[in-house]
């Protein structure tokens, strides 16, 4: 029967970005790390999404995670196209990024992390906590054979399905409503004609089928493409895969595709878990939900929320303490910069999606055509300046309606993300702000 160690210092549960990118520091500060992961070690990396990531967002881990590069990148992106729901009418947007070859990008990920000194247990699953105040949990292996394990601190990596986060792990118990859930189909394909690599990538928002989500298509050189299409699991009500058959017919480039690999996946759509620590636990990537309401899109925040959990792993056991406030440092500087400008992207999409395909047209045009703005709300907010805004009002005046919905969205995003950068400093802080933040959000819904 296969069987882990009895205690290690730091265990992380899963072994994709984030779990990697939190084993790096603590293996490489000599720290006794075991990795926890239920796949084989083989097909770490394999993952059903879209696989484009903006590689500069990484610089300020790049000290720890080198970016991706050669094999690792199937395509290197500069622009988009927009589609509306009609999937005709399109806006093109700059998209610099690139899209990864994800599995070859995953386990470089995992060589690294394990070059460093982390162990891995592969084909084993973290099935509950055994004893929580002791910070011990229950390992079964693929032969069916369990353990316990002890560690000073769990990094759970391993998933929004937590079962560690959702029971216990952290300082408040935050539940995930199925409208806060994106389920997707993709397909890798092979296209009869090979769509540009650079500005041949598109997204129809809202298409037939996944009206709360959308359909994309992502070159990966040559012929080969990802293709998918994903919504919120509440509003799924049919198969989406013969949605993605619907959009696959409805765009002539796609037709005559070659189905090579296909799958299925869920993440999480909604601002990151209003705690994501507690004593000897910290929750990293969708176990902590650390992706964009808008796309789903996490691998970024991830591995930056991952190395940033390792490093404060390190600290945390170098200074003697593994209590929710020796480890607190990390989820507050996740709050104020990305948790903040991911709460207020809740509030976008619930504009975006409530627009008509004409106002959809003319906002993305807008935005298609301002930098600045594009910026602004990257950072969670749609008033990017005086300036901007004056070069921008003859154009809104046009449509009273929608730029009243706009200016009331901005300012409650606004509102929100001064919410989430005065996030508490220790967990004591924790109840008055969340007590706070219902209140905003029940104020912003009635206004």
């Amino acid at each position: 029967m296969r069987r882990a160690p009895e205690s290690v210092d730091i265990v992380v549960i899963g072994a994709g970005p984030a779990g990697c990118s939190a084993a790096l520091p603590a293996a490489r500060a000599g720290l006794r790390v075991l990795i926890i992961e239920r796949e084989k070690a083989a097909d770490v990396g394999r993952k059903v999404c879209g696989n484009t990531i903006g590689v500069e967002g990484l610089a300020p881990v790049a000290h720890q995670v080198t970016p991706p590069g050669g094999a690792e990148v199937a395509a290197r992106l500069e622009s988009g196209t927009m589609y509306m729901r009609d999937m005709k009418t399109g806006v093109r947007l700059p998209a610099p990024g690139v899209v990864l070859n994800r599995l070859i990008f995953g386990q470089r990920l995992l060589a690294d992390a394990v070059s460093a000194g982390a162990d891995l247990a592969d084909s084993c699953s973290c099935i509950g906590w055994s004893d929580r105040e002791a910070t011990r949990i229950r390992l079964r292996f693929d032969d069916g054979g369990e353990s316990d394990l002890t560690a000073r601190i769990v990094i759970d990596a391993s998933g929004f399905r937590s079962v560690l986060a959702r029971n216990g792990g952290t300082t408040h118990d935050d539940p995930v409503a199925r409208t806060e859930v994106a389920v997707a189909y993709r397909e890798i394909v092979s296209l009869p004609n090979p769509i540009d690599e650079r500005t041949g990538g598109f997204v129809v928002l809202a298409p037939p089928g996944a009206e709360q989500g959308y359909a994309w298509v992502f070159p990966m050189g040559g012929r080969l493409a990802n293709v998918g299409i994903g919504s919120t699991l509440a509003d799924v009500t049919g198969s989406l895969r013969e949605a993605y058959g619907v959009f696959v017919a409805g765009k002539p480039e796609l037709r005559g595709a070659e189905r090579i690999s296909a799958g299925a996946g869920m993440v999480p759509v909604r601002r990151a878990l209003a705690s994501l620590v507690g004593d000897g636990f910290m929750a990293v990537g969708d176990a902590g939900c650390q992706t964009s309401p808008i796309h789903g899109g996490g691998i970024v925040p991830a591995i930056l929320a991952g190395v940033n959990a390792g490093e404060q792993a390190v600290r945390a056991i170098s200074n003697g303490g593994t209590s929710a406030e020796a480890l607190w440092e990390y989820g507050a500087q996740f709050m104020t910069t990305i948790g903040a400008a991911y709460a207020t992207h809740d509030l976008l999409k619930n504009l975006v999606y409530s627009l008509s395909n004409r106002d959809l047209v003319f906002l993305f045009t807008q935005i298609a055509q301002s930098e600045k703005l594009i910026h602004a709300i990257q950072r969670g907010s749609f008033l990017p300046g005086v300036s901007e805004a004056l070069r921008r009002l003859a154009a809104f005046t046009r449509r009273p309606r929608l730029t009243v919905r706009i200016i009331s969205t901005g300012k409650a995003m606004a509102s929100i993300r001064r919410h989430y950068e005065a996030y508490p400093d220790s967990p004591s802080g924790l109840d008055s702000w969340m007590g706070r933040e219902e209140l905003l959000r029940r104020s912003l819904s009635r206004s």
